[in-house]
């Protein structure tokens, strides 16, 4: 496995943590796109890291908008 490929691993699943994820998707995303688009020899991890960012991604974006919307939810009872 090459150091592009294990980097984008390590982003991805530092992106797992909840709310605090958030701040490593955007590097699986990243790593993960160079290392498919540059034909790296992991390229199976790369294409893995790059679906696990956009998944995590999506999920921690709607963790953070229901974080923000919990309060006004709750005024209305």
């Amino acid at each position: 496995m090459s150091g592009l490929a294990g980097t984008a691993r390590a982003f991805a699943t530092y992106s797992l943590v909840p709310y605090l994820g958030i701040v490593f998707c955007p590097g699986a995303l990243l790593l993960g796109t160079v290392g498919v688009v540059r034909g790296d020899s992991a390229r199976g991890i790369c294409y893995a890291s790059l679906i696990v960012g956009v998944v995590v991604l999506a999920v921690q974006l709607l963790l953070w908008w229901i974080l923000y919307q919990a309060p006004q939810w709750a005024s209305q009872f």
